[in-house]
Formats: C-alpha cells, structure tokens, sequence
C-alpha cells in the first residue's frame, strides 16, 4: 500500500487519509478566525499595557474583559485547528475514536468503536431543511449525503457529510467524494459500504430515427 496521503474534502471537514490512519480534520482555513481572534486579544493587551496610566479604570476594564473571554477561546480554537481531529480511524488498535469539539481541543474521546463491533458504513441522505432565500431570491437547491457508521448493535454514528449544489456536473463530483470517503473508512476498518441515498436516475438519450433520405 503507498505511503502517500490523501486528502478528501467533505463538509467543513477534510478527511486525511494515510496508509495506518484516517484523521477527519477542519479545513486548512479553519485557523483564520482563532488567529485573528488572538491578534486582536494581543492589540488590546498591548493598548492597555502602553495607555495604562492614561485610561480610567472603567475604560480599563472594558478594554480587558473582552480580551480575557476571547484569548482562550482563540487560544483553544487556534489548537482544534491545528491538531484536532473530530473522528480518528487506526488500524494499529483497530478502532474509531470520536472527538470531542473545540472545548475538548479535538482530543477527548466520546465514543469508542471497535472495529468488531462496525456492521458498515452507510451512505444515505442527508435532511439539511428549509434552506430560505435573502430577499426575492428563489431558495437554494442543495443536495446532501451523510456518511454513517452502523454498529452491530444498531447504533448510529455521523462522521461526515457532503453538501452540493443541485447541478448535475456538482452532484457528480461531490458523490464521488462522498464515495471515496466512505470507501477508505470502510477498508481501514475492514468493513462494507451500502448506500441508501437516491441515485438520480439517469436520463436516457432521445431514440434517432433515419429520414427516408438515410434509409434509402
């Protein structure tokens, strides 16, 4: 099996793929926010220490409270970003572990399962609601699947979803990534995929008749 790694983007989350491990980790993009939140938590640190002596205790304190809340929260975020993933795959210890969020930096387990106890993975539809439109425009048409480990037990487990516009060539591409994902998380685990999403039908291609010109 090759070494390289393999990256599978599915709803906000990206699905990194290795040869012993599947991490479901946020996108690249995920850092900017917490880094700009940590920023602006060290600029106004920085405000205060330098124009201490010169604001009042109340301007003060409306200064540092915010910055307070917002450095670890940022701090935390920055982290998840970085190193956290929501579900980790391992063949070594042949089991899926889910993560806690944010709060728990992507590290703190949740929900074990053994590789014994997954009966497959499943591909199926995913409910996103009424998606209302701003202003006069129509709503928008979005198709999703959610990819499903189902334990021996019965029990139901979300790892990821695939979100697309409902555009044929979009539909297509954002299946198949759906597909893959499902795919590699199934043979890391030794498992099977079955999809219970509707699968638009295809549509056939008109019957061409010959003109009396072509037949003769």
């Amino acid at each position: 099996m090759s070494d390289e790694t393999k990256r599978i983007p599915l709803d906000r989350r990206v699905l990194v793929v290795r040869q012993d491990r599947i991490d479901l980790r946020p996108e690249r993009g995920a850092v900017v926010f917490p880094l700009i939140g940590l920023l602006i938590s060290f600029a106004i640190f920085a405000l205060v220490a330098a124009f201490s002596s010169d604001l009042s205790v109340t301007v003060l304190a409306l200064l540092l409270i915010p910055a307070l809340l917002l450095a670890p929260f940022s701090a935390m975020g920055l982290v998840y970003s970085i190193i956290g993933a929501s579900v980790v795959i391992e063949r070594e210890k042949k089991s899926v572990r889910f993560h806690q969020g944010v709060m728990g930096l992507g590290i703190g387990t949740i929900e074990l399962v053994p590789f014994w106890k997954i009966d497959r993975i499943i591909v199926e539809d995913f409910s996103l609601g009424e998606t209302p439109a701003v202003g006069p425009a129509p709503p928008l048409d979005l198709r999703a699947w959610d990819i499903v480990l189902l334990k021996v037990s019965g029990k139901r487990l979300s790892i990821a979803q695939v979100v697309s516009a409902n555009a044929a060539d979009l539909l297509d591409e954002a299946f198949d990534r759906t597909l893959d994902a499902a795919e590699a998380i199934a043979e890391m685990a030794g498992s099977r995929v079955e999809i219970t999403a509707a699968i638009e039908d295809e549509v056939p291609e008109p019957k061409r008749t010959e003109s009396a010109e072509q037949v003769a």
